[in-house]
Protein backbone atom coordinates (compact mmCIF):
# COMPACT_ATOMS: atom_id res chain seq x y z
CA UNK A 1 0.00 0.00 0.00
CA UNK A 2 2.97 2.04 0.36
CA UNK A 3 3.67 1.60 -2.81
CA UNK A 4 0.11 2.68 -4.21
CA UNK A 5 0.44 5.56 -1.79
CA UNK A 6 3.17 6.74 -3.24
CA UNK A 7 2.26 6.51 -6.92
CA UNK A 8 -1.10 8.08 -6.25
CA UNK A 9 0.57 11.10 -4.47
CA UNK A 10 2.77 11.39 -7.52
CA UNK A 11 -0.48 11.16 -9.95
CA UNK A 12 -1.56 13.97 -7.68
CA UNK A 13 1.12 15.99 -8.02
CA UNK A 14 1.56 15.47 -12.07
CA UNK A 15 -2.65 16.50 -12.08
CA UNK A 16 -1.85 19.52 -10.64
CA UNK A 17 1.26 20.34 -12.65
CA UNK A 18 -1.11 19.60 -16.12
CA UNK A 19 -3.73 21.36 -14.50
CA UNK A 20 -1.35 24.29 -13.90
CA UNK A 21 -0.09 24.18 -17.16
CA UNK A 22 -3.59 24.39 -18.59
CA UNK A 23 -4.29 27.37 -16.76
CA UNK A 24 -0.95 29.28 -18.26
CA UNK A 25 -2.03 28.51 -21.40
CA UNK A 26 -4.89 29.60 -21.01
CA UNK A 27 -3.96 32.90 -19.85
CA UNK A 28 -1.33 33.21 -22.66
CA UNK A 29 -3.88 32.14 -25.23
CA UNK A 30 -6.31 35.07 -23.80
CA UNK A 31 -3.46 37.30 -23.54
CA UNK A 32 -2.45 36.82 -26.86
CA UNK A 33 -5.83 37.01 -28.43
CA UNK A 34 -5.98 40.42 -26.86
CA UNK A 35 -2.73 41.70 -29.26
CA UNK A 36 -4.44 42.07 -32.47
CA UNK A 37 -7.06 44.50 -30.97
CA UNK A 38 -4.59 46.50 -29.14
CA UNK A 39 -2.42 46.49 -32.77
CA UNK A 40 -5.12 47.68 -34.44
CA UNK A 41 -6.06 50.62 -32.31
CA UNK A 42 -2.79 52.00 -32.48
CA UNK A 43 -2.32 51.42 -36.25
CA UNK A 44 -5.34 53.75 -36.37
CA UNK A 45 -4.20 55.89 -34.10
CA UNK A 46 -0.77 56.18 -35.77
CA UNK A 47 -2.43 56.91 -38.89
CA UNK A 48 -4.86 59.68 -37.67
CA UNK A 49 -1.43 61.45 -36.42
CA UNK A 50 0.56 60.92 -40.05
CA UNK A 51 -2.26 61.24 -42.53
CA UNK A 52 -2.12 65.09 -41.61
CA UNK A 53 1.56 65.49 -41.17
CA UNK A 54 1.80 63.66 -44.71
CA UNK A 55 -0.82 65.61 -45.88
CA UNK A 56 1.07 68.84 -45.29
CA UNK A 57 4.64 67.34 -46.47
CA UNK A 58 2.38 67.02 -49.50
CA UNK A 59 1.00 70.48 -50.31
CA UNK A 60 5.01 71.52 -49.06
CA UNK A 61 6.30 69.67 -51.54
CA UNK A 62 3.71 70.77 -54.10
CA UNK A 63 4.04 74.07 -52.93
CA UNK A 64 7.72 74.45 -53.64
CA UNK A 65 8.11 72.90 -57.07
CA UNK A 66 7.69 76.06 -59.54
CA UNK A 67 10.20 78.23 -56.98
CA UNK A 68 12.85 75.87 -57.30
CA UNK A 69 12.00 75.93 -60.83
CA UNK A 70 12.72 79.89 -60.85
CA UNK A 71 15.74 79.06 -58.29
CA UNK A 72 17.21 76.89 -60.64
CA UNK A 73 16.97 78.73 -63.78
CA UNK A 74 18.29 81.82 -61.75
CA UNK A 75 21.24 79.74 -60.58
CA UNK A 76 21.87 78.74 -64.94
CA UNK A 77 21.58 82.06 -66.14
CA UNK A 78 23.82 83.37 -63.14
CA UNK A 79 26.26 80.68 -63.91
CA UNK A 80 26.29 81.73 -67.78
CA UNK A 81 26.80 85.04 -67.15
CA UNK A 82 29.48 85.22 -64.63
CA UNK A 83 31.48 82.66 -66.97
CA UNK A 84 30.80 85.10 -69.81
CA UNK A 85 32.32 87.93 -67.94
CA UNK A 86 35.02 85.68 -66.53
CA UNK A 87 35.67 85.19 -69.87
CA UNK A 88 35.26 88.51 -70.55
CA UNK A 89 38.26 89.32 -67.99
CA UNK A 90 40.48 86.69 -69.29
CA UNK A 91 40.43 88.69 -72.77
CA UNK A 92 41.19 91.96 -71.38
CA UNK A 93 43.94 90.66 -69.21
CA UNK A 94 45.63 89.15 -71.86
CA UNK A 95 45.43 92.29 -74.10
CA UNK A 96 46.95 94.35 -70.88
CA UNK A 97 49.39 92.00 -70.54
CA UNK A 98 50.63 91.97 -74.30
CA UNK A 99 50.40 95.58 -74.04
CA UNK A 100 52.96 95.81 -71.10
CA UNK A 101 55.13 93.75 -72.92
CA UNK A 102 55.29 95.82 -75.76
CA UNK A 103 55.85 99.00 -73.54
CA UNK A 104 58.48 97.29 -71.53
CA UNK A 105 60.49 96.51 -74.76
CA UNK A 106 60.15 100.45 -75.70
CA UNK A 107 61.52 101.25 -72.60
CA UNK A 108 64.12 98.89 -72.49
CA UNK A 109 65.47 100.02 -76.09
CA UNK A 110 65.48 103.83 -74.80
CA UNK A 111 67.28 102.98 -71.54
CA UNK A 112 69.59 100.90 -73.33
CA UNK A 113 69.88 103.50 -76.46
CA UNK A 114 70.30 106.46 -73.69
CA UNK A 115 73.22 104.59 -71.88
CA UNK A 116 74.84 103.76 -75.37
CA UNK A 117 74.16 108.08 -76.18
CA UNK A 118 75.82 108.81 -72.31
CA UNK A 119 78.99 106.40 -73.30
CA UNK A 120 79.42 108.27 -76.51
CA UNK A 121 78.88 111.73 -74.75
CA UNK A 122 81.56 110.74 -71.93
CA UNK A 123 84.00 109.33 -74.78
CA UNK A 124 83.91 112.73 -76.56
CA UNK A 125 84.38 114.86 -73.77
CA UNK A 126 87.44 112.93 -72.56
CA UNK A 127 89.22 113.07 -75.70
CA UNK A 128 87.51 116.24 -76.88
CA UNK A 129 88.19 117.71 -73.34
CA UNK A 130 90.20 115.99 -71.07
CA UNK A 131 92.94 115.25 -74.11
CA UNK A 132 93.93 118.76 -74.62
CA UNK A 133 93.83 119.41 -71.19
CA UNK A 134 96.27 116.38 -70.10
CA UNK A 135 98.22 117.55 -73.20
CA UNK A 136 98.69 120.74 -71.36
CA UNK A 137 99.16 120.01 -67.95
CA UNK A 138 101.91 117.79 -69.36
CA UNK A 139 103.70 120.68 -71.00
CA UNK A 140 103.16 123.00 -67.82
CA UNK A 141 104.52 120.16 -66.02
CA UNK A 142 107.73 119.66 -68.24
CA UNK A 143 108.45 123.54 -68.10
CA UNK A 144 108.26 123.89 -64.86
CA UNK A 145 110.53 121.07 -64.30
CA UNK A 146 112.79 122.54 -66.29
CA UNK A 147 112.63 125.64 -65.18
CA UNK A 148 113.37 124.19 -61.50
CA UNK A 149 116.33 122.75 -63.15
CA UNK A 150 117.80 126.19 -64.59
CA UNK A 151 117.19 127.78 -61.57
CA UNK A 152 117.44 125.43 -58.90
CA UNK A 153 121.25 125.80 -56.83
CA UNK A 154 123.47 122.49 -57.69
CA UNK A 155 124.63 120.90 -55.10
CA UNK A 156 128.10 118.63 -55.51
CA UNK A 157 126.76 114.95 -54.11
CA UNK A 158 129.75 113.35 -52.55
CA UNK A 159 130.41 109.82 -53.38
CA UNK A 160 129.51 109.21 -49.42
CA UNK A 161 126.31 110.67 -49.65
CA UNK A 162 125.24 108.85 -53.07
CA UNK A 163 126.26 105.32 -51.49
CA UNK A 164 124.46 106.40 -48.56
CA UNK A 165 121.67 106.84 -50.45
CA UNK A 166 122.12 103.80 -52.19
CA UNK A 167 122.14 101.84 -49.53
CA UNK A 168 118.77 103.44 -48.24
CA UNK A 169 117.34 102.52 -51.70
CA UNK A 170 118.34 98.74 -51.01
Amino acid sequence: MEQNTGVTVALILVAIAVLMQAGAMLGIWLAVRKVPGQIESVRSDVKQRIDPLAQSVLEIVNNSREPLQTISANLAEISTMLRDRASNADQVAAELLDKSRTQIIRVDKMVSELVEKVETTADAVQKGVLGPISEVSAVVKGVRSGLEFLFSRRRVTNVSEATQDEQLFI
